[in-house]
């Protein structure tokens, strides 16, 4: 006869089967038996985070890293509801997260029992799927079921396009009770991956459109770093009739390529827009944050659009999509006919960017202490081979001021644009990579998320520079002055709290920048750290926003 948790013992088996090497878990009492079981699995690593959010966001920068699913395991009740910021990052990021959650039996949901909630499908809109496992496996066919939900979900998570999965395990009392001693040997199921490509006819009229296109734009978005992709961005941004624009978390990078699409695009007057308008734009992948560029694509809208790689197919960003192409951009690009086209619309970009990277270059020279100058000399300093983590709101948006650096991996959540986990994200991805990582963080995002400091993984290859301007500087920079004046409290959110105590507390080494000469040595000094170092730059609000609104007044200049 089964044990009437034989199913709670397989479960880490049929994980280590399905390729999952490292599980995140969030103490508690009702996941007792999920702990017991996933801890004396010799072929996982487990990890112990206390904080449910962070601790979803730590897995994340895993899966950023590894490209592999990772485990994730909470007790019952309001934890369950915690992971759900990370999971929905996920979720557009499309990485593959195994979500375990501890539950009640149904008799005991809804009858004021303690730590209970509806926990079944509670991420119902941010999810692949979500499976129920029996509350018992006693009987083989209950057994055989549990097996076969369990590795059905993690085939579905990492079958593309990848995503979380919620796999819900009701449990009766007693808790804490001695497992099985052995996995029963549970039954796999693994979809094989395939190759989709376009008919002969359907290739056919793709070629057609190419050689009838004479303006052809090719828009990456965010993406991890692939060397296949880049070589094919760089073909392309050699052809006379393409344009290839790609911010740094595309990270794609070439001379031809326009990386700074926010600089270029604001560039541009009334006037002279109509000629940068494509006839066919091409996607490929996830989103971009560039807003200027949405916004010329949404009034000079191309005739045709091609979507590529994109999880999300039917995403119509530039309201001209009719076109959704299966498979591998690089595989379908490389069937067009190259160099069949006259056009000299690649030049009329590269004149428009050398005439910016000299209006860009006058305008930084001289830059005081601000959240500009850090980043500039941060982006100078910064080793090479160095993953750099960016927060959302503003410390992205600097950064995109300047030139890809393709020795450089560049990430950011941009699933959901949140500042909610990035510290714990780029602390997950750091542990798992073992490589220098750099995490650039304004203040709130970074008090916000500093339990991402409070584990036992934190390395000595994970860097930490805070831009503290006193508050949200983002709303600054796009919103109306006079208008937050009489509430600028709940836009700009200032604050009294001493980082340098927070980092202490963690205990990492801090480092403080007050002022504009003690900047580069306070970066070499951070890079050259032989233990994790959070660096704080003071830097003033008010300058950061004319800074900023001035350096897009002088890009616009005519």
């Amino acid at each position: 006869m089964n044990h009437f948790r034989q199913g709670i013992k397989n479960l880490p088996e049929i994980c280590f089967q399905q390729g999952v090497r490292k599980v995140i878990i969030a103490p508690g009492s009702r996941n007792a038996p999920l702990i017991l079981a996933f801890t004396s699995h010799t072929g996982l690593e487990c990890l112990s985070i206390t904080d449910e959010r962070s601790a979803g966001y730590f897995a994340v920068g895993i899966a950023q890293h590894s490209n592999e699913p990772v485990a994730l395991i909470c007790t019952s009740g309001t934890a369950v509801l915690n992971f759900a910021p990370a999971i929905s990052e996920a979720y557009y990021q499309n990485l593959p997260l195994l979500v375990f959650t501890a539950d009640r039996p149904a008799e005991l949901i809804d009858q004021a029992d303690g730590q209970t909630l509806r926990q079944e499908n509670v991420y119902g809109n941010y999810i692949k799927a979500n499976f129920v496992l029996p509350v018992e496996t006693v009987l083989a066919v209950d057994l055989q079921f549990s097996d076969r939900q369990v590795s059905q979900a993690i085939d579905t998570a990492v079958s593309y396009p990848q995503g979380p999965v919620q796999i819900n395990v009701p449990m009766r009392e007693p808790i804490y009770t001695p497992l099985p001693e052995t996995h029963s040997f549970p039954k796999i199921f693994k979809t094989l991956e395939s190759v989709i490509t376009p008919t002969k006819e359907s290739l056919k009229k793709l070629q057609n459109l190419w050689t009838s296109s004479p303006k052809k734009m090719v828009v990456f978005g965010v993406s991890s770093k692939n060397e296949q992709l880049n070589a094919l961005a760089n073909l392309l941004a050699n052809e006379p009739d393409v344009v290839v624009i790609a911010e740094n978390l595309s990270n794609i990078s070439g001379e031809k390529i326009i990386t700074r699409p926010e600089s270029f695009f604001s560039s541009l007057t009334p006037e002279s827009k109509a000629s940068f308008k494509p006839d066919l734009l091409i996607t490929i992948g996830h989103s971009v944050i560039c807003k200027q560029l949405k916004l010329f694509l949404r009034e000079y809208q191309a005739a045709a659009q091609w979507q590529l790689e994109s999880s999300l197919p039917y995403i119509d960003t530039y309201k001209c999509l009719n076109v959704i192409i299966p498979g591998s951009a690089g595989d379908i690009l490389m069937k067009m006919p190259f160099g069949k086209t006259k056009s000299n619309y690649s030049d009329t970009f590269q004149t428009q960017n050398q005439i910016i990277a000299r209006r860009h270059d006058a305008f930084i020279e001289n830059a005081p202490l601000s959240d500009m100058s850090a980043v500039i000399n941060l982006l100078h300093l910064v080793p090479a081979n160095t993953q750099l983590h960016l927060a959302n709101s503003t410390s992205v948006r600097w950064t995109q001021l300047f030139p890809t650096r393709s020795d450089l991996s560049y990430y950011c959540n941009r699933g959901t644009s949140g500042i909610d986990g990035s510290l714990s994200t780029a602390a997950g991805f750091a542990y798992s990579s073992k490589q220098p990582t750099l995490f650039l963080t304004g203040d709130l995002s970074f008090i916000y998320d500093s339990n991402g400091l409070w584990n036992n993984y934190i390395g000595t290859n994970f860097k930490i520079v805070v831009l503290n301007n006193n508050g949200g500087n983002i709303f600054r920079f796009i919103g109306d002055p006079q208008l937050m004046k009489s509430c600028e409290q709940f836009f700009t959110t200032p604050h009294h709290v001493k980082i340098k105590s927070l980092v202490e507390a963690y205990g990492l080494k801090y480092i403080a920048c007050k002022q504009d000469s003690e900047q580069v040595d306070a970066l070499k000094e951070l890079f050259a750290s032989d233990q994790a170092t959070v660096l704080e730059i003071f830097t003033d609000a008010d300058l950061n926003t004319e800074n900023y609104k001035g350096y897009f007044r002088n890009i616009k200049k005519a």
